[in-house]
This record gives C-alpha cells, structure tokens and sequence, in this order.
C-alpha cells in the first residue's frame, strides 16, 4: 500500500437506515480492478444499532479485500451534505469519488475515470454516464448529457452524486464543499459553484454507475414537508434554481406513485404546490400524472422513450456549441 500522501483515490459512501442496500454499493465497489485505493464509510445513522451493522460490514470488507483500504467514520451532521464533507476531511486521496448507499459501481468504473483524471491536472470535475434502474421494473435506463459550459450554466444535468469525481487540490484551493444545511440537492449547489468559478469540467459516455431509483431512497419515501433548502438555492443562483426546484417536487409525486408508496390525489397536489411554491401544477406534470396512474409501466415505458428523444437532441446541441 502506498504511503497515506500517496493515495490516489478515495471513494466516499454516505450511509443512514439502509445497511442491507449498503453492502450492494460496498461490494461493487470491492469488485473493481483497481487496487491501492482508500474506502470511507460515513455512519450518518442515529440509531446505534443500525451503527453498528455498518461497522461490522466495513471490518469484514478489512479480512475479505486487503488490497483496499478500508476506513469507517462516524458524522453528527444532519444530513448527507455534512457526512460528505466529513469524509472529505477523513481521507487523502489526491481525486474523490463519491457513492450513495442504494447504487453501485459499474466494472471498470474506478479505473476509467482515474485515467481520465490524471491525464487532466486541471479538471476540477468528471462526471461520467450511467444506467438508472427503477424499481421494481426490469430495464434500465441510459443517462448522459454531454458537459458544455453555456448549457450547464443554468440547468445542470449531471445524472447525480454518484457519477462525480472531482480533484481535491482544486477543491480545496477554491475552498469548495457541500453545503451542510442542503436537505437536498447539495450536489446540484455544489456544481453550480464550480461551473461559476469557471473550473474545467468534463463529461465522459461509459456508462460507469447504477442510479437505483426505489421506494426506499429519499425522493419517493420521505413526505416533502420541509423545502426550507429551496429558499438557500433560489436566492444563491435566481430563478433557474427556483425551476429545477419546482420540477423536483413535481416529480416526486409521480415517483412515489410509479413505486406505490403514495396515491394522492391531484386536488391535494395543487394545494401543496400552491402553498409551498405558489405555482399550479405544469401541463406536462398533469399528463404525466394521469398517465401513471393509469398504468406505471406504461408510464416507464413513455419516460424512456422521452429520455432517449431529450439526450440525443440536448447532446446533438452540446457538441455543436463546442
């Protein structure tokens, strides 16, 4: 193993209430081919029964994958932004990559992506393509939008988290981190900051990861009573941020119905819209709506089709621009 200075790599994995979808994402992690390389699990859990299934989890990896350097740390911090940033402040490798809990890494994921990064001394950030897998449908779907910088600037379409990699010393030297009182979207804030320090990006086809999508993940099981972190957003980057806000909250409510969690009506919609946004509900979220109720895989299956129309036409556009 190198000296600790020396380490290339360090993968952060956030991890809280879901132990038994951690070990998913650990073992795609142990499977790479790649070697001499730092893990760290980030124990947001409060419950310390649920802390100590992921210690023992991390300390089995320790005995079955040597060649891994394998670290469990514990974060207070109230969300995932916070244990994110613990991490960071827990390892040394000179590039980052970062996991959630639910997803996983694709074969040749680490060893592709560090490539890339070390042929590159000054990009900031890589985000790579990927497979989104909804449950409990069978097919998957393939995610990329090509990195330009006019596109980006006000709509980011960064698949997620998960599919980053970024350059600590650029980080740090532009004093970058997530935003701890984020809920949610702390990776879309964080973007928004490198892109605005004109940072280089870049963005690869491969698809290196599995976003899975399932009632288990924060969009589709948490009832969305709080948007105190949209308030932070719209005021930090303006009305772009208020949009991809409003769209977020749209489509969680088609999410929760896709997975059968929630079946609220589209009256109670409209209030709760109203209330928290005063906006009504768009056209496309009403025919959307409508149409998974009817049938979710017949949603699914016009979601597909609508994201292969929309990256193809978005990526003909990026590389034009270029």
């Amino acid at each position: 193993m190198n000296a600790s200075n020396d380490i290339i790599l360090s993968v952060i994995i956030p991890t809280k209430n879901r132990p038994h979808l951690l070990k998913r994402a650990l073992t795609s992690v142990a499977l790479q081919d790649y070697s001499d390389f730092e893990v760290c699990v980030v124990d947001n859990n409060v419950d310390t029964e649920l802390s100590v299934l992921v210690e023992e989890t991390v300390s089995g990896l320790k005995k079955q994958c040597p060649h891994i350097t394998w670290l469990y740390i514990h974060s207070p911090k109230k969300f995932a932004s916070g244990a994110r940033n613990d991490g960071i402040d827990a390892t040394t490798g000179k590039l980052i990559f970062f996991l959630d809990d639910d997803d996983e890494l694709l074969p040749d994921s680490i060893s592709i992506r560090v490539t890339e990064m070390l042929a590159n001394d000054d990009l900031a950030l890589l985000y790579c393509a990927g497979y989104s897998k909804i449950y409990p449908y069978p097919f998957k779907m393939y995610r990329y939008y090509h990195y330009n910088k006019k596109l980006h600037t006000e709509k980011l379409m960064m698949m997620s988290c998960s599919s980053i990699a970024i350059n600590r010393r650029i980080f740090k030297e532009n004093n970058l981190y997530f935003d701890e009182n984020q809920s949610r979207m702390d990776d879309y804030d964080l973007c928004r900051k490198v892109i605005e320090k004109d940072l280089k990006v870049k963005s690869i086809p491969q698809p290196l990861v599995m976003i899975n999508l399932h009632p288990d993940t924060r969009i589709s099981s948490h009832a969305l009573v709080d948007y105190d972190f949209k308030d932070v957003l719209i005021e930090r980057w303006g009305q772009s941020a208020a949009d991809v806000v409003y769209n977020y909250a749209e489509g969680v409510y088609i999410w929760r119905k896709c997975f059968g969690t929630a079946d609220t009506p589209l009256k109670e919609i409209v209030v709760s819209l109203k209330r928290d946004f005063d906006r009504s509900p768009t056209l496309s979220f009403k025919l959307k709506y409508a149409l998974v109720s009817f049938s979710p895989k017949l949603f699914l299956a016009a979601y597909h089709f609508g994201i292969v129309i929309s990256q193809g036409r978005k990526n003909r556009l990026a590389k034009k621009l270029h």
